[in-house]
């Protein structure tokens, strides 16, 4: 028998042209927001700072989360207060302008397309390595395989946003799982269960303290920290296509901190009882040293198939936040208009298709000319996250004072407002200023500020074309 809400389903008339589908269900948008924040960047990114740090990363990664969280729980007020606006682009644009979000929304754009065109390259590498092919066919075989799951993720995009849900759902399922797998089975060593004798609890701090590099070392790698575990802010995107927006919101800023708690820190202090801080090698997957140290059979197959995993769903989730970040930015005519058109239901086909061959073209672009202007250009990149957390807390604080003013209060609020929110505020910009004193990170800082401007001015040339932007953005107040 056809249930009721299939019915409903069968019976639903088509979209109009420009509409998003509402089809994501809660478990969608919690597993987008968990999967955001697992990647690459944990599997390997983790042994550069458990490197730098020793394992007072654990503190870093602590502090990190938290910041997060704050940064969701003002997300989250704003979005709850008014979930039919759109994902975080458009409450910027309610709390800062709109000049403010053209910049921080071109800004997020290269920061995701950037992403599509590294995973594309990582997973033309990994896919190379997996079939065996010849050394000198490597170069073209990784060039000409990165595309190809560009498009696969691509198409499945294209098929409804539903299908976009579905692959990311089962994608952070299985990165979820190999996680509490690896917590399971080092937790089992350390405790010297069923004859392993590896792990030493001790081995977290008699290898020189646990501060070896000093306090400052904690600060210091918050910026790279901060890189790894950004990306929940697009289950706020999600949420916008989802059945119930407010609802589902609430669910996962409300649990963020708790799942970077135990998806870093507990797989991280396994680590470090497993493998001694001062043994792990930067650019080296820590948990297949830890796995290979306590002599788990396939273990480099096992990580090898994860990281493939984190980037797949990377790619996915980059080509979906690209696109939805160009049709929002089209709604207000800070982008083409004709990226606004969706099909019968609700996929945004054109902006899909732009984002995932403009992806496709930079990352062959670096394999065919080489260079470090590709690295420079990724790594700029995600240091502009860091500005668009800034401006969500700005906005955060902007709307409250507005709506406090007008005697309203909203139902999901950021604590001890505005102290709470001012301090997450200034953590982050301390971060910037952090990043200041390091010449690698400087650089970033700079160059990325460079960007912004850049596309600052491009601003000042296209304001007198935006008069329907400017209309739309009425109906944000």
């Amino acid at each position: 028998m056809t249930s009721k809400k299939n019915k409903e389903k069968i019976i639903s008339p088509p979209l109009k042209d420009g509409e998003l589908a509402h089809t994501l269900e809660r478990r969608h948008v919690v597993m987008i927001s968990m999967g955001g924040i697992i990647g690459a960047g944990l599997f390997v990114g983790a042994s550069a700072s458990i490197h730098a740090a020793g394992p007072a990363v654990l503190l870093s990664y602590i502090i990190t989360g938290l910041m997060i969280f704050f940064v969701m729980r003002m997300l989250g007020e704003l979005v709850i207060q008014r979930p039919e606006i759109g994902s975080f682009l458009n409450h910027i644009r309610r709390g800062l302008g709109h000049n403010v979000t053209f910049v921080l929304g071109w800004g997020y754009w290269l920061f995701w397309i950037s992403a599509i065109a590294a995973e594309s390259i990582a997973g033309g590498e990994m896919l190379q390595h997996y079939m065996h092919i010849p050394k000198e066919y490597s170069f073209t075989a990784t060039m000409l395989l990165g595309p190809i799951l560009v498009i696969a993720m691509m198409l499945t995009n294209l098929f409804s946003v539903r299908g976009y849900g579905e692959f990311e759902f089962w994608f952070a399922l299985i990165k979820i799982v190999a996680i509490a797998a690896f917590i399971v089975v080092g937790g089992i060593a350390i405790t010297h269960l069923f004859g392993f004798t590896e792990g030493h609890i001790e081995n977290i701090w008699t290898h020189s303290g646990f501060f070896p590099n000093g306090l400052i070392a904690i600060l210091t790698i918050i910026p790279t920290v901060l890189f790894t575990v950004t990306g929940s802010e697009v289950a706020t995107i999600a949420a916008a296509e989802s059945d119930k927006p407010a609802e589902n919101v609430a669910y996962a800023t409300r649990t963020i901190v708790f799942r970077i708690i135990a998806f870093y820190v507990l797989s991280i202090g396994v680590i470090l009882a497993i493998v001694p801080w001062d043994k792990v090698v930067p650019g080296v997957s820590p948990f297949l040293m830890a796995l290979q140290a306590i002599h788990i059979p396939y273990a480099a197959d096992i990580m090898e198939f994860t990281i493939l995993i984190a980037i797949l769903s990377c790619l996915n989730s980059s080509i979906y936040a690209t696109s939805r970040t160009l049709f929002e930015l089209a709604e207000y005519n800070d982008a083409p208009r004709w990226l606004i058109h969706t099909t019968s239901n609700g996929v945004p086909k054109r902006a899909i298709i732009t984002a995932s061959f403009i992806g496709i073209a930079i990352s062959i672009a670096s394999y065919i000319s080489p260079s470090h202007t590709f690295s420079y250009l990724l790594s700029c990149a995600g240091s502009i996250i860091l500005f668009v957390y800034i401006a969500i807390g700005l906005s955060q604080i902007n709307v409250r004072k507005k709506m406090e003013k007008a005697n309203q209060l909203p139902i999901f609020q950021m604590w001890l407002f505005p102290y709470l929110s001012w301090f997450t505020v200034l953590s982050l910009i301390a971060v910037v200023i952090a990043m200041l004193f390091n010449s690698v990170s400087r650089t970033q800082i700079i160059i990325t500020c460079a960007i912004l401007g850049v596309i600052g001015i491009c601003r000042v040339f296209t304001y007198k074309h935006s008069h329907t932007g400017e209309m739309k953005h009425s109906e944000l107040e």
